[in-house]
């Protein structure tokens, strides 16, 4: 009589899961930051108020996949260092999608009730903590070697200055930094496994 024992699988995600994961939360950010470059370049918006033109929904919108992008990232760059980050790195990836959730429903409560909602300073204050949740989540990435350091030392401020508070084409160079992180995450990952 033979005996077979069932184990189960493994629901651990891979690094391959979480470069995906990444890859894809790029893909996202950059549709919305080239949407979001371009509407506020070339279209007339408000800037606070009921919404008058169809370019507001469109710059408001962007808002929605550049902060699901955020927090694919920086859970994905977090999860790709099997906690060497450290506390640094939990923190900021958690200060981070806070942030992002928040301004995530007030952007989308906006787009539905079709007027720049202003829930007090939140947007300012989220928009800020997603600074200083990446800023974190940077420094705790400084040891680990999974990133370069130049590229650990402008995330941060490529990320407050392209993503929220974007104004002009500053939005096109954080598309182009989130493809080079994309590449260069994918060529680390790779070369150590």
């Amino acid at each position: 009589m033979t005996t077979s024992t069932a184990t189960a699988p493994t629901q651990a995600p891979t690094d391959t899961t979480w470069l995906r994961l990444v890859q894809a939360s790029i893909a996202v950010g950059v549709v919305g930051l080239v949407v979001f470059g371009y509407v506020g370049m070339a279209f007339t918006t408000i800037s606070e108020g009921d919404f008058e033109y169809t370019a507001d929904y469109w710059y408001t919108g962007c808002g929605l996949p550049i902060a699901l992008a955020g927090i694919g990232i920086a859970l994905g760059v977090h999860r790709l260092q099997h906690g060497a980050d450290g506390r640094l790195g939990r923190i900021g990836v958690w200060v981070n999608t806070v942030a992002l959730t928040e301004l995530f429903v007030q952007l989308g409560c906006s787009v539905v009730v079709g007027s720049e909602l202003r829930w007090g300073p939140s947007y300012v204050v989220a928009s800020l903590l997603t600074f200083v949740g990446t800023a974190l989540l940077a420094a705790g990435s400084w040891r680990v070697g999974l990133l370069p350091r130049w590229m650990l030392g402008v995330w941060p401020l490529i990320w407050i200055l392209g993503s929220f508070a974007g104004t002009g084409p500053v939005p096109f160079l954080l598309a182009g930094f989130l493809v080079l992180l994309g590449v260069i995450l994918a060529r680390r990952v790779d070369s150590r496994s």
